[in-house]
């Protein structure tokens, strides 16, 4: 933590009345208003009192002494944590046996400080890190919930909706004739890609709410970069795509197609705007043009197009979460969620000018 906090509110449980003025006096040297502008201590000498301290107010930290008169060692400890409710505990005890401490941090204290070593600095320390460790914990907790629920916007409303679509669009496909027929065959196919995308989606924000790592695996590269172009196709059908990538496995997950199928929607979609007639023909699309090389320990893919390009100035920040560029109606979240994934497999991307004369995105991903 940096800087000092407005306030922290300490409960003290300890019935040696020798060792609660040391406590006291500990907390009340100089060095504590470097950590918090004010620090307010209340002592209990039991449990039972304590809990009716922890039922009127909100502490920030309790300095637990293991050795009450209603129990003794850790059984303090778990029958303290049953009262606390998340409220950080330091245990303070006359023990300085690492067993011990070791076990008592195992149930849930947040540090363990042997009565014969205490000194204010140290516990002054035990106090910022305890309550630090709690609001990241707390922080964390938030970011699960919020994840959870957009987990569940994207399998109630976002499932439930590209399903509609999805069977609207059949009956269409079958009542219908001619180009009419492949605009509804269209909405079909991309129906079932961003059915397939939401699930995998919800798969990752699953795996992080329940807080374990997406393993990546080996892909190959060719058929991801195929896919990603053949939908690009199929969203733009004057545009021109063409991919020349060598034949390797790299690094990734099943994720891999729609990281380059954003990136080709991204240039397909922006690459081209009417402010570009003098440099393209009307009805002209733009040209997109995939190629690799093949390092060491990396394959590096280029998709490069003949658009107005990025300015040299955003060509960091278009990849932040909601930038997006100034013709663009879209959220933002496309090039966040390529380099957020990118950057999950161990690999990097950057923008820089295109032979072509627009932009190039230059992906470099960890050979297998």
């Amino acid at each position: 933590m940096s800087g000092t906090s407005a306030e922290l509110d300490v409960l003290l449980v300890e019935d040696n009345p020798g060792d609660a003025k040391l406590v006291e006096h500990y907390l009340d040297l100089p060095t504590v208003s470097e950590f918090v502008e004010d620090l307010a201590l209340d002592h209990e000498e039991s449990l039972p009192t304590a809990n009716d301290r922890l039922e009127s107010r909100d502490y920030d930290v309790v300095l637990l002494d293991l050795g009450l008169p209603e129990s003794t060692g850790l059984d303090t400890l778990d029958r303290a944590t049953d009262l606390v409710d998340g409220t950080p505990i330091i245990v303070l005890t006359g023990m300085n046996d690492q067993e011990t401490a070791l076990e008592a941090v195992r149930r849930g204290a947040e540090d363990y400080l042997p009565k014969g070593d205490l000194d204010g600095d140290r516990l002054v320390r035990a106090l910022r890190y305890a309550v630090v460790r709690r609001r990241q914990q707390t922080k964390l907790r938030r970011q699960a919930d919020r994840m959870e629920f957009f987990n569940s916007i994207l399998r109630h409303d976002m499932l439930n909706g590209m399903n509609v679509i999805r069977a609207r669009a059949e009956m269409l496909e079958r009542e219908l004739h001619g180009q009419q027929a492949e605009f509804a065959t269209t909405i079909v196919e991309w129906s079932d890609d961003i059915i397939d995308l939401t699930q995998k989606v919800r798969s990752v924000l699953d795996s992080v709410a329940s807080e374990e790592m997406t393993e990546t695996d080996q892909m190959a590269l060719t058929p991801a970069v195929e896919s990603a172009a053949d939908r690009a196709r199929s969203a733009r059908p004057d545009c021109d795509v063409t991919v020349d990538v060598d034949d390797v496995v790299v690094v990734a997950d099943d994720l891999l197609p729609d990281v380059f199928g954003n990136l080709l929607l991204n240039a397909v979609e922006h690459g081209y705007t009417p402010a570009d007639s003098q440099t393209h023909g009307d009805g002209d699309g733009v040209t997109v043009e995939v190629t690799s090389t093949v390092r060491d320990t990396s394959a590096v893919v280029r998709v490069a197009d003949d658009g107005p390009g990025v300015d040299p100035a955003d060509r960091r920040e278009i990849f932040e979460r909601g930038e997006k560029g100034s013709e663009s109606a879209g959220t933002g979240f496309g090039l966040y969620f390529v380099d957020a994934m990118i950057d999950s497999y161990g690999g990097q991307i950057h923008v820089e000018d295109s032979d072509l004369g627009g932009a190039a995105f230059v992906v470099e991903l960890p050979l297998e």
